[in-house]
């Protein structure tokens, strides 16, 4: 899914750019949660289209969280294996 253009247009913005590379030196480019090398800047309180121009929530020091790529994913609840209900023969075991 394409992100709404004044979000697009906000993460290609010289203000984010810097805001991301403060957050970054200020953690020395580990991820605040494990440790390990960080790769994405996250906004604790997701950014829309409402909030955007408020630099209390786009660009607070406060309101992003450097994290590796597997932090953000978890974040985010992406590619979380599912539960199965079967087992690897295919029985059913609730």
């Amino acid at each position: 899914m394409r992100k709404p253009r004044e979000l697009h247009n906000f993460y290609k913005s010289q203000q984010w750019m810097i805001a991301r590379t403060v957050k970054i030196q200020n953690v020395n480019g580990k991820c605040e949660r494990c440790g390990s090398i960080g790769d994405e800047v996250h906004h604790k309180i997701p950014l829309t289209v409402e909030n955007v121009k408020d630099a209390l929530i786009s660009l607070n020091q406060d309101n992003l969280e450097f994290l590796c790529r597997e932090c953000h994913n978890k974040e985010h609840n992406r590619f979380q294996k599912k539960y199965n209900p079967f087992d690897k023969d295919g029985n059913f075991i609730g």
